[in-house]
């Protein structure tokens, strides 16, 4: 073989290389937004304040999900405090559009006239009203 053709297959085969990292380049700087439009937002052992109708709410949880831009989901033992009421159960999800938080969990509310005892819950912070779900056990403070 003459060192024509070696020299050629040589250039041929580093222009090969060089092809095959420009496409890998590509395809790494470029990232699918789909990616990252369906990316969780999940965070442990969470604690922030929320401004609401009602004021500000502590909220906090062992761990948050973010399900959407409108709804949280705090799972496993989550609390909302107010200077209004403290709601502390499992699993409550949050519907930051509508102001409604809810649990179908066991739940315990505080406030200033006693503790409420319950199966579950829905709040409604616009209207400030809390719906309870199931038996309920109301013990006055007095």
């Amino acid at each position: 073989m003459s060192k024509l053709n070696k020299n050629y297959i040589i250039n041929f085969f580093v222009f090969v290389l060089l092809l095959f990292q420009a496409v890998i380049y590509y395809y790494n700087v470029n990232p699918s937004s789909q990616i990252i439009n369906n990316k969780s937002m999940t965070v442990e052992n969470f604690s922030s304040i929320v401004l609401g109708n009602s004021g500000l709410t502590k909220i906090g949880s062992e761990k948050l999900n973010k399900v959407n831009e409108n709804n949280i989901y705090l799972q496993g033992k989550s609390y909302l405090e107010n200077d209004d009421y403290k709601i502390y159960g499992y699993d409550i999800t949050i519907n930051l559009n509508e102001d409604i938080s809810y649990s179908k969990k066991s739940v315990k509310i505080i406030n200033s006239m006693g503790t409420l005892d319950a199966k579950g819950f829905k709040n409604k912070d616009s209207e400030g009203k809390i719906f309870f779900e199931g038996e309920v056990i109301f013990r006055s403070h007095d």
